[in-house]
């Protein structure tokens, strides 16, 4: 065998690189040039000159030399393990201009590879076979020169080089710079491709630290820390079960996306200790598992099994934490409303989820803040008891202010609770949250409404805010729909109404006070003359549906009605539904129920824009005259 190996081997390679060679033609329309290759050793693979790129295109990948020694005993299996690797000045070259990309002949595949790893009957064997392939491909000797990654596009070039990195049995270091700046980072820590572990470091090598490279141009995002550490202590398949132990820390990292935050949000120090079991047709992130961020432990569960149906489990709870340390404990540029809180006592976190996707109407959502002894000493900046008083409102549209009005006396439009039309109180109400003064601040079996919509959608077409969200998200924080809105706006709630800040009488007053009633028009008390000339406490029951119907897109009441000014039809179902529950909760009579049709006259100036053609009669007079 040995001798046949000798007397053989060089046809061999030249059979499996033609075959390659082949594949990457036919399959991806890319083609693969190779100078020289050879033999090494006894099993050293080498090879020069080789570059690949798809036809007409840019050169994707160019080796200057590559030695690769597999180990002889693997080459018998037929399993390829790589001892050891050596390359020199290596370019991986991504491009993508006027819509051309270098890569694209790779993508057609992705939907099948995708399809392939959906269809796989057995996820722990899968996993673990792929982990067991990167293992053996990952040589345990390995000495790397001059490796650089570039990327360009229409608008933005960058590139990194790796000058050098170099692995052994008991070590492994390198150095990856960027470019552009000769800012530098270094890993170094220790792999063992035998015991299938390993347990590195990275860091930068300069004082002042910078974003990450190519995260802007490819995921719109920026980041940066002081060291990441990212270990895998353990990996053991056996009795179908797959099991991986590892840990992952960071420090000072700070990361920049506008779907997660408007800031920069800054994580000083966080730490997670991993236990991921795999079985047959699940995985699942074990609840031995143990999150740390800053001061606050945090237990996590995560589930995901497809037997008959794919059913998402997720449990989250933290240990019982000082409130003062909770608060400090959350990210920076995320909850900055609320992180100078200071209070005496402590809170506790718990998030219970289940989404069965043959089932979503059955989801479970169960989340909670438990408080003992809770009591807030200091506000810090968050200013979250201003909404008893007077106070400046400002409004904004997509980061473009819009303008600034008093709330309160001071604003001859604005109205107190008591004289707003009950028929207008009621209507919004029943619109926006019919029981806004009966729960805490959250409408649970709407949320779990929303989640169920959007999944069966597949996007978003259903929100279930409340009252008290939709206030505190105008008055506290901005309207974008980002993660870290969405995450305070909960919490504010909470303090808010769990510690009886404010009185649900005075939040709603504010309310019908700020919201957006057409375009420029704030408050009921700009509304009500702008529709019908009318006071706030005149408006009947047909004028305080129409006006609540707005409230999802005040900037379209024009599109809702015809030329001559009538309410469109489609009106008449609106009208039924609100009727309907006002009745039924005993807020209107029968009387005023059967009595109610969907006409509404425009008296204001909102009459001029929608029937604007009023006034030329008038204007054709007086040229005649």
């Amino acid at each position: 065998m040995v001798l046949g190996y000798f007397l053989f081997r060089n046809l061999v390679l030249h059979s499996l690189l033609t075959k390659i060679t082949h594949r990457l033609e036919s399959e991806f329309q890319m083609t693969l040039t190779i100078e020289e290759s050879g033999f090494r050793g006894m099993t050293g693979v080498m090879m020069r000159g080789v570059n690949l790129y798809p036809a007409g295109g840019d050169t994707l990948l160019h080796l200057d030399s590559v030695w690769a020694e597999p180990s002889f005993s693997s080459l018998i299996t037929g399993n390829v393990r790589i001892k050891s690797l050596y390359t020199e000045n290596v370019e991986l070259s991504i491009r993508c201009h006027d819509g051309t990309c270098n890569y694209s002949n790779f993508l057609k595949h992705k939907k099948e590879d995708h399809d392939t790893i959906r269809s796989e009957k057995n996820y722990a064997a899968f996993l673990n076979r792929v982990l067991r392939q990167a293992f053996n491909l990952a040589p345990q000797q390995a000495e790397l020169k001059n490796i650089q990654l570039s990327f360009s596009n229409d608008t933005t070039e960058q590139s990194v080089t790796i000058p050098s990195f170099v692995s052994s049995s008991k070590s492994l270091e390198g150095i990856l710079r960027d470019d552009s700046t000769l800012f530098q980072w270094k890993w170094s820590g220790h792999f063992s491709q035998r015991e299938e572990t390993f347990d590195v470091e990275f860091y930068p090598l300069m004082e002042q630290t910078q974003p990450l490279p190519f995260l802007r141009p490819l995921l719109n995002t920026s980041c940066s820390f002081d060291t990441l550490h990212l270990a895998l202590y353990s990996m053991h398949y056996g009795s179908g079960l797959l099991a991986v132990d590892g840990h992952f820390s960071m420090e000072n990292f700070c990361i920049h996306n506008k779907k997660i935050a408007d800031d920069t949000v800054r994580v000083p120090h966080a730490t997670f200790d991993y236990h991921v079991s795999v079985g047959k047709n699940y995985l699942s992130l074990d609840s031995t598992s143990g999150m740390v961020l800053d001061k606050m432990s945090i237990t996590p569960y995560v589930n995901i099994s497809n037997e008959s149906s794919r059913v998402y489990t997720l449990k989250i709870q933290t240990a019982k934490t000082p409130a003062t340390d909770f608060f400090r404990s959350l990210p920076e540029g995320m909850f900055d409303v609320v992180r100078g809180i200071e209070a005496d006592g402590t809170l506790k976190f718990a998030l219970d989820f289940k989404l069965d996707s043959s089932k979503p109407d059955s989801l479970l959502f169960d989340a909670s803040l438990r408080k003992e002894k809770f009591r807030i000493r200091k506000y810090g900046d968050s200013y979250l008891l201003k909404i008893n008083g007077d106070f400046i409102h400002s409004v904004y549209e997509h980061d473009r202010f819009v303008r600034s009005f008093p709330v309160g006396p001071e604003n001859p439009a604005f109205t107190p609770l008591d004289q707003i039309s009950v028929y207008f109180r009621n209507a919004v109400m029943t619109s926006e949250d019919g029981s806004f003064f009966y729960h805490n601040g959250f409408n649970e079996e709407a949320f779990r409404k929303s989640i169920a919509t959007n999944f069966k959608a597949g996007k978003f077409v259903r929100g279930g805010s409340t009252i008290s969200m939709q206030l505190v998200k105008n008055v506290y924080l901005t309207r974008k729909k980002t993660v870290a809105r969405k995450a305070e706006e909960a919490l504010i709630v909470w303090l808010i109404e769990s510690n009886r800040l404010c009185s649900k009488e005075r939040m709603y007053e504010v309310y019908l006070n700020i919201i957006e009633l057409g375009p420029g028009i704030y408050g009921i008390g700009e509304a009500a003359p702008f529709y019908f000339s009318k006071k706030p406490s005149e408006l009947n029951l047909r004028e305080s549906i129409f006006l609540a119907s707005l409230l999802p897109h005040p900037k379209w009441f024009r599109y809702s009605f015809d030329t001559q000014g009538q309410l469109k039809p489609y009106f008449a179902d609106y009208y039924r539904v609100v009727s309907n529950f006002l009745l039924r909760k005993n807020l209107i009579t029968q009387e005023e129920h059967d009595a109610l049709v969907p006409v509404v006259e425009l008296k204001g100036p909102a009459r001029e824009m929608v029937v604007p053609s009023d006034t030329l009669p008038a204007e054709d007079d007086d040229v005649e005259n």
